[in-house]
């Protein structure tokens, strides 16, 4: 008899790149993670589809990630990519001639190169995007939707920065998918209450998604285990292993711990078993990888050649040992309460086949163990919802991120909060820049619609990770400041669109090629609210 349900979430974001820098920071993110964990993914569900096996997997694309995978350009590079990796395997597969080991894995590195770039021609016809949306269709995932740019809501000042960013997530969502999204991913799992400060009133984050037709989000842990109930619907108290309500009527969910620790704890989790693939090493000459992890103290030097075979092993061996959690998850919680709970496991999905080179895989053997199991089942998030909504509580959440330390300290701290007021003013300035425009031509929508990209871009959470993180630190520095002063310049010109020497044509030409995502972008979102 099944005792529970399995809620998995993979969260699916990459910032803009387009035109931004290649490696180690730039086009190159996106590149591997379509080479090794979109695609992969795919190929996975599609074939566990041909053989009748049903997945039921929630898969969160960011609406910027969606624009990259969309895009022709970013499309001619993935090719050129693995293209020029396929070129590297073989002559690693040459100059390996004598050391049979690692011509093995330099072939197993050029198969793989082939299949992928044989699947994204052939099966997917270049359509990443179509591809997801005929497996949602065919109800395999679901697919939700986040905030344009990832950016981090509870820190914005102003109300149209929230607005925008979850209306065009919604937009965006509809115009790739051509259906309303359900579910939403909060950037950084981060939340807000409604404010009183000053006799001001800010809505909680949760108003805006109620307002944009989203039925549920998530929280880490913490969200719900110190939240307050106010209205009682059954015996559970406060659990992260069944859903909530808010009291605008958008459900909620808490990441599971102990399916979230096996995963991503540096200490216990799969991806730091000995006999998985080491990322950090890579070879001098081709930058491809053959070394296992070996251990956790060992020093690159001193890495063992990866043996495909004894990952494998591994990989069924953890698969088999995550499921046992789940039955255990699901049973104590149906011995407690007498309902069918959701174990809700989020992870972002490039851990996946990218940061761990044989997650895909493990995830490949989860599906299929559960496809057979009597004791626990999958389920999408909004399938849950619809079963069980009803008898939810409703709480009040305090704010929360899934974030080092669980609140905003990661986004805003002392060493970059000075981030924060040139995200803001750039609201407020683009707002008092829209009051006075009523009536604009093709090209003044332009010049508009670009200023609107560039802070979008700006708002982006992953400026102020990185600075936070110290990866790709400068990177992050030029990108942010990139953005700032494109902003400024159009909006300079949108001040006064007579004065046509504010902007040259040509510089629009160039900055709308580098910045080209979201194109049919509604500048009405922007405006004061």
């Amino acid at each position: 008899m099944v005792s529970g349900y399995f809620g998995l979430v993979l969260h699916g974001h990459m910032p803009w790149c387009k035109k931004s820098g290649v490696w180690p920071a730039g086009e190159q993110w996106y590149t591997e993670a379509a080479l090794e964990t979109y695609i992969p993914m795919l190929n996975v569900l599609r074939n566990l589809k041909e053989n009748g096996i049903r997945t039921a997997i929630t898969i969160n694309i960011t609406p910027i990630l969606a624009e990259l995978m969309a895009d022709e350009y970013m499309k001619e590079r993935f090719q050129e990519y693995v293209k020029d990796l396929s070129k590297r395997a073989k002559k690693d597969i040459d100059r390996f001639k004598n050391n049979p080991p690692k011509r093995k894995i330099a072939q197993h590195h050029l198969n793989n190169f082939k299949r992928i770039l044989d699947t994204f021609y052939n099966n997917y016809y270049r359509d990443l995007l179509g591809s997801f949306k005929w497996l949602q269709d065919e109800g395999m995932i679901e697919l939700i939707t986040s905030a344009a740019t990832h950016g981090f809501l509870p820190l914005f000042k102003r109300d149209s920065g929230i607005f925008s960013q979850i209306q065009l997530g919604v937009d965006t969502y509809k115009k790739y998918f051509n259906c309303d999204p359900k579910g939403f991913w909060l950037p950084e799992c981060a939340y807000r209450p409604k404010e009183i400060k000053n006799g001001q009133v800010r809505e909680s984050i949760d108003y805006w998604l109620h307002n944009s037709g989203i039925e549920y989000f998530f929280v880490d842990a913490h969200g719900i285990l110190t939240a307050e109930i106010i209205e009682q619907k059954n015996e559970i108290g406060l659990d992260t292993n069944f859903g909530y309500n808010l009291e605008t009527g958008v459900s909620v969910y808490g990441r599971n711990k102990k399916s979230s620790r096996q995963v991503w704890d540096a200490k216990i989790g799969y991806p730091g078993d000995v006999d998985y693939r080491e990322f950090h090493k890579k070879d001098s000459e081709s930058g491809l990888h053959y070394w296992k992890i070996t251990g956790k103290e060992i020093n690159k030097e001193a890495k063992d050649l990866y043996n495909i075979e004894k990952a494998q092993e591994k990989v069924k061996e953890h698969a088999n040992h995550f499921l046992s959690l789940l039955i255990q998850e699901a049973q104590e919680f149906s011995n407690e309460y007498h309902y069918k709970g959701i174990i809700v496991s989020p992870y972002d999905f490039e851990l996946y086949g990218h940061w761990w080179s044989e997650g895909i895989d493990w995830l490949r053997e989860i599906f299929k163990l559960i496809n057979n199991s009597d004791r626990v089942n999958m389920i999408t998030i909004s399938e849950y919802t619809r079963l069980y909504k009803d008898e939810f509580s409703t709480i009040k959440m305090q704010e929360s991120t899934w974030g080092a330390g669980g609140h905003f300290q990661v986004w805003d701290n002392e060493e970059h909060r000075w981030i924060w007021p040139y995200i803001n003013s750039s609201v407020g300035d683009f707002e008092n820049v829209l009051m006075n425009i009523k009536n604009t031509d093709e090209y003044q929508m332009r010049i508009l619609q670009q200023t609107a990209r560039e802070l979008l871009l700006m708002e982006g959470s992953d400026w102020p990770f990185l600075l936070y993180t110290k990866q790709a630190k400068d990177y992050a520095n030029q990108r942010f400041h990139h953005h700032h002063q494109r902003f400024n310049k159009l909006l300079w010109a949108a001040k006064d669109f007579n004065d046509t020497s504010r902007l040259d044509y040509a510089e629009l030409e160039r900055i709308e090629s580098i910045d080209s995502c979201f194109n049919d972008l509604d500048i009405d979102y922007f405006r004061k609210r």
